[in-house]
This record gives C-alpha cells, structure tokens and sequence, in this order.
C-alpha cells in the first residue's frame, strides 16, 4: 500500500505545482518557464528565458496574457515580469535554507513543449555558498524558470540550468534578495579585486564609516575566504557578495600586515545620498 499511497502523493503535489508554473514563449518563439510568485501578477522566471522587455506567457489553465519585464539581472540569471490579472494561483514559497542533503524534490516545467512535466530527485549537495540548489534530478532544456519544490510543495528555487548531470537552481533565498534589492542593498563599503596568482581578493579602497571599516579592514588586506570556508576560486567572493542582505554578519579570513585575522562586518544598508534643492 505504500507504493500507490506516494504515487498519489506525488502526483498531487505535482498537480500543486504546476498551477503556479506559467509557459513562456519569447520573442523567437523559444519555450521555458516561470513561476508565479505572488497573486499580484509578479512572475519569476530565469534572466537567460527573457531576453526581450515583453513575452506573452500561458498560464495553467490556458489562458494568454502579454507580461512586461519590471526586473532584471544577467549576473544572477534572474527576471521579474509582471501581469495584470487577477486570482492568480501563487507557489507556496519556502526557505531554501531549510534543505537537507537527500531530501526529495520535485521540478516542474515545459520542456520541449511538454507543459506541466515533472521530474524527482534528491537535493544532492549543499553548497557552503548560498548560491545555488544542486540536486539530482533530470532537466532538459524547457524546465529552465521553473520551481524546484519540496514535497510539501513548496518552491524553494528557479531551475537554471544543467551540468555533469546535475540540475541547478537558484536558491528562493536569493530570489527574495534580488526582489527586495531595490529597497535593501546591501552595503559593505569596500572595493576589491583578484589575485592573479590565487583565489583571494585584495582589498583596493574602504569606505570612511563603512561596515568594512569599522569591522577593521584596511586598504591592502588580502580577503581569503567567508565564513570558515577558504576561496577556491575567483568567483567565490562575488558569489558571496550575491547573496548578502542587510544586518547579516560575515566572518572574513584575512591576511593584514603579513598576520592572520579576523574581521566580522555586519551588512548595513547605502548611505544616503543629499542632493541639492
């Protein structure tokens, strides 16, 4: 009894899904998908899927709307698109940071054409940096913008993309960052470029009165690693960078004066700028 009693169960978390995963056809007349993320009309879906200010997408049920893109980032992979109707089924949305290694999930999307295709895995790996969902789990070009959620149906990530086999997503964590960017940027006060020869990252200026510099980072420390974790390759500081939100505190593996320390900025928020009447 257990077999068919989870055949059930999935299929109705599949069916939960899929009402908040809206079809995509850009411009070209290429295929992906997003997720519904609110009532109001706000849609997510990947940077990659979207590449026009406007794109007419499907939802569940069948019916057309035109959605204008109000949010965009290449570097993260991520749009927000905007629709004007009204009773839209929204994803129930969870905390990414909440998953386990081994924990089952499901993918929802429209590959090939094949709208409402669902795919199970296991989340596989979870990175130190927050960057991304790994799970193994079978994707195809079509599901990119679509949830991975859990078994609760919760959609706890925006499917990406595909790489020795196993399917990345953004975390819903760094969904709601990108979301929230606008009125929460985040803000260390400090500008920093690669090492040539490592992964670590020299510190070129900090700001007067900046978080960085009141947690005592100088101009010439060289930043080696976050958290616990050393950098293993260039990418791993912006990546970090990418996920930061506003009071969060960092543990920074620095070299200064040739000494070993420790520097504990917390994440403020910009100064703000006066300007003249």
């Amino acid at each position: 009894m257990i077999a068919p009693m989870l055949n059930h169960e999935l299929a109705s978390i599949s069916h939960r899904v899929r009402q908040s995963t809206v079809l995509i056809q850009g411009s070209n007349g290429e295929l992906g998908s997003e997720v519904i993320w609110d009532a109001s009309g706000l849609i997510i879906t990947n940077a990659h899927v979207v590449t026009q200010r406007r794109a007419s997408v499907t939802l569940a049920e069948g019916k057309r709307l035109i959605a204008h893109r109000v949010g965009y980032s290449k570097h993260l992979d991520l749009a927000a698109l905007k629709v004007e109707a009204a009773g839209l089924q929204a994803a129930d949305l969870g905390d990414s940071s909440n998953l386990r290694v081994g924990q089952m999930v499901v993918a929802v999307g429209n590959p090939e054409g094949h709208v409402g295709a669902t795919s199970l895995g296991i989340v596989a790996a979870k990175p130190p940096i927050p960057r991304w969902v790994q799970a193994d789990i079978a994707l195809a070009p079509g599901y990119s913008g679509g949830p991975l959620a859990t078994l609760a149906g919760e959609v706890v990530g925006i499917n990406t993309l595909i790489a020795a086999g196993r399917g990345y997503a953004i975390p819903s964590t760094l969904v709601q960052r990108f979301l929230n960017c606008q009125q929460e940027q985040p803000y260390l006060g400090i500008t920093a470029q690669p090492r040539s020869e490592s992964a670590a990252w020299t510190v070129t200026q900090v700001e007067i009165g900046s978080p960085a510099a009141r947690a005592g980072l100088v101009a010439g420390d060289r930043i080696l690693g976050i958290n616990g974790r050393l950098f293993r390759q260039p990418s791993d500081l912006p990546d970090w960078l990418d996920c930061l939100i506003p009071d969060q505190t960092l543990a920074f593996h620095v070299s200064q004066g040739g000494q070993s320390v420790m520097c504990t900025p917390t994440v403020g928020h910009p100064p703000v700028q006066e300007q003249a009447a």
